[in-house]
Formats: structure tokens, sequence, C-alpha cells
């Protein structure tokens, strides 16, 4: 009972909310257009617009609603009788307004016609799933937001770049390409030493993981004021 209030309590503030919606409206234009030419000029535009602008900004709004500093959490601590339902609260609202948004964007994906790109779409939920989950343990809203922005945004950049590059990567760049940006891993594919389906099942592996660390650490850390 005390860990579906929780849920409540942190959805309610994610839906309806304008700049949710209206975020959600230009993402989903964005995305409409930027696949508009992909078969003759490529995917760049479209790995660029999606995931290291678009995706990473609606995730940030997400997590601004989840990452709190530590008199909040405090409250809500006693609020909702412990850290395992404010925990699973967090995490179910966290999975509720990323689907929404991304699903949202591989609904698009798929109208367009390029229904395997759904998939790497879809990965982004548990990839921002687990670095939300991770960074509320430890940071409060502004370091978390700024931590999600470079860890979801500039890193992907970076790896965008590497991809350029005409040599393979390596396994271990391979699996944090998979995790971080797997859309542009999908589209690269060929450029890494294990399949899609292995980078897949990677990021699954990593994700499950991150949860089980987030939750470990979220129970044992001490929200008292310093």
């Amino acid at each position: 009972m005390l860990t579906r209030k929780a849920v409540r309590w942190y959805t309610k503030s994610l839906f309806p909310h304008p700049a949710t919606e209206i975020l959600l409206l230009v993402m989903l234009l964005g995305t409409w257009y930027s696949l508009a030419d992909a078969k003759k000029l490529g995917f760049y535009e479209f790995m660029v617009m999606v995931e290291a602008v678009f995706l990473p900004i609606y995730g940030m709004l997400i997590a601004s609603h989840i990452l709190r500093d530590r008199r909040v959490t405090l409250f809500e601590l006693t609020l909702f009788n412990g850290p395992k339902n404010v925990f699973l609260g967090r995490l179910a609202a966290t999975l509720v307004g990323l689907t929404i948004g991304v699903s949202s964007v591989a609904a698009v994906t798929y109208v367009r016609g390029y229904s395997w790109l759904v998939i790497p779409v879809l990965l982004k939920i548990p990839t921002y799933l687990a670095v939300i989950t991770l960074l509320m343990v430890w940071l409060d809203t502004l370091g978390g937001i700024i931590s999600f922005y470079i860890t979801t945004s500039a890193i992907p950049m970076a790896l965008f770049v590497l991809l350029t590059k005409p040599y393979q990567q390596s396994s271990a760049m391979a699996v944090l390409s998979y995790f971080l940006m797997p859309i542009g891993a999908t589209v690269e594919f060929r450029k890494f030493p294990i399949s899609i389906v292995g980078g897949y099942t990677a990021t699954l592996i990593v994700f499950a993981l991150m949860i089980l660390l987030a939750y470990v650490g979220f129970k044992r850390k001490d929200f008292e004021p310093q």
C-alpha cells in the first residue's frame, strides 16, 4: 500500500505537466523530420538529434522530478516508512515517465518504416533508468541533472566522434557504446567485435547490476543533513 502511494506521489508531478508535454511534442516532430531523408543522407542527423539532444533533455526533465536533496528525501523516508518504498516509488515513476517519451519516439521510427530502430530506441529506457537511479543515491537535484547530461549527451557525442574512425573498436568500447548510445551502436555495428544481440544483452546486464547497486546504496545511505 505504501509503495503504491509512493508511486503516485512521484508520478503525479510528471504528467500532466506543460514542460513535459511541449518537449514531447517537439521531440516527436524532430524525430519525424530527422528521418525524412535518412535513406539518402544517412542516420547521422537522427542519431545526433534523438540520442544526443532530444532524449537526454527529456530524461533530464524526468530526472528533475526524481532527484531530491537530503531534506526532502528524509521527509519522504518518514512518509513512506523506509528506503524500500521510496526507492521503488521513484524507480516506478521514472520508468513510467521514460516509457511514455521513449516509446513515443520508437513509435515514430516504426511508422517511418525503420522498424529495426525500435529496439535500440527502447533500450534508452533501461539506460536512463539505471543512470537516474544510481545518481539519486549520491547526488542532489542539480548535481544529478548535470551528471545525467554529461553521461547521456556529452559522452555519446564523444563516442560518435570515435565511431568516425576507420578502425574497429574494443569489446569494452562496444559495451559502453551499446549501453550509452544503442542507436548509434546499432547503426555502426560493423565497427564492434560483438554482435548486435550481444550488445543488447550486455546493456541489460549492466542495467540490472546498476539497479542492484543503487538499491543497496540507497538502503545503506545516511540521508541526515550534513
